[in-house]
């Protein structure tokens, strides 16, 4: 039985129940009872002909948030969200994730590791690595010896 049908089989009030109970044990504990702790931010990674792009999703942060470090062919990322609550507010509802993050990559050996570029913009983290350009073909001349 997969885990859709399993819900399907609770009853309306035994679901209300359980949903009271949350509320209760939130009300209870309060925002400090939400983990803060590692999480992952999402991330996509698209390949073009002359490039790599990494676009990760980091809503919240600034520029002085996050670490970017090159280590080899080992691409990582790194930093934090704070927990923000603003003053004299009590939460009702804490879905964000908080703490810090660390995110390593291998990176394909055709990466040229001097030209990787990195732009936050709107919460999204850009980074361009260009790929080494291949040695271009040519043909060879045989040289006759006398």
């Amino acid at each position: 039985m997969d885990r859709f049908n399993r819900w399907q089989n609770i009853s309306p009030a035994l679901l209300r129940t359980l949903e009271d109970l949350r509320a209760e044990f939130q009300q209870a504990l309060g925002p400090t009872a939400i983990p803060a702790g590692n999480w992952s931010p999402a991330v996509d990674v698209f390949e073009t002909e002359s490039e790599w792009v990494f676009l990760i999703e980091l809503a919240g942060l600034k520029q002085e948030d996050i670490r970017i470090h090159l280590d080899g062919d080992e691409l990582t990322l790194a930093g934090e969200r704070p927990y923000l609550e603003p003053e004299g507010a009590k939460a009702h509802r804490i879905e964000r994730t908080y703490g810090s993050f660390q995110r390593t990559f291998r990176l394909p050996p055709n990466t040229n590791h001097e030209r990787i570029k990195a732009n936050l913009k709107e919460g999204i983290l850009s980074l361009r690595l260009p790929k080494v350009e291949a040695a271009r073909s040519r043909a060879i001349q045989i040289s006759q010896e006398d």
